[in-house]
């Protein structure tokens, strides 16, 4: 597990919710404190579609379809007086980072990624969800390897918390 605090907070931001370079990600749940609270669950709800529509294969909505809602929950002159979403990589990427990694010692839900704003700060916490117990270390290493990478990719400036 990594703790970053994002120094560039605006520039986090934009790619965050305005830009998609997020959008391959689930949104697990969310939460925004403006003059109001708001909490979202991320999960999909299969009873929405009517019969003969394409039910989402993923069990929580992707970020690009949500992402809308979130920004319209925080437009305005003010900023938030907090946030928290966590996000989870889809099926396929798991897949992929499982088998980029070599991981094999036990199966893998999700990799997360949890961001919250508070105080002016922002923070990135990496974790991942495992079926099993284990003590290798392999997945969580290039996981936390593979979001600083990210973060240098897109020059943004952070230092671990």
């Amino acid at each position: 597990m990594l703790s970053i605090q994002i120094k560039d907070l605006k520039k986090f931001t934009s790619l965050l919710f305005t830009e998609d370079t997020f959008d391959k990600f689930c949104l697990h749940d969310a939460a925004f404190k403006t003059a109001l609270t708001t909490r979202i669950d991320g999960s999909s709800n299969s009873d929405f579609y009517r019969e003969g529509e394409d039910i989402p294969a993923s069990a929580y909505v992707y970020w690009s379809e949500i992402r809308p809602v979130c920004v319209s929950l925080i437009r305005g002159n003010r900023l938030p007086v907090s946030f928290r979403l966590v996000l989870l990589t889809s099926e396929e990427i798991t897949r992929q980072m499982l088998q980029r990694s070599g991981f094999t010692s036990c199966p893998v839900t999700s990799l997360t990624l949890n961001i919250t704003y508070k105080e002016g700060e922002l923070y990135l916490t990496t974790g991942i969800s495992y079926q099993d117990f284990t003590l290798d270390k392999t997945l969580e290493k290039y996981w936390d390897s593979t979001v600083t990478a990210f973060l240098e990719k897109h020059a943004l400036n952070y230092m671990e918390a």
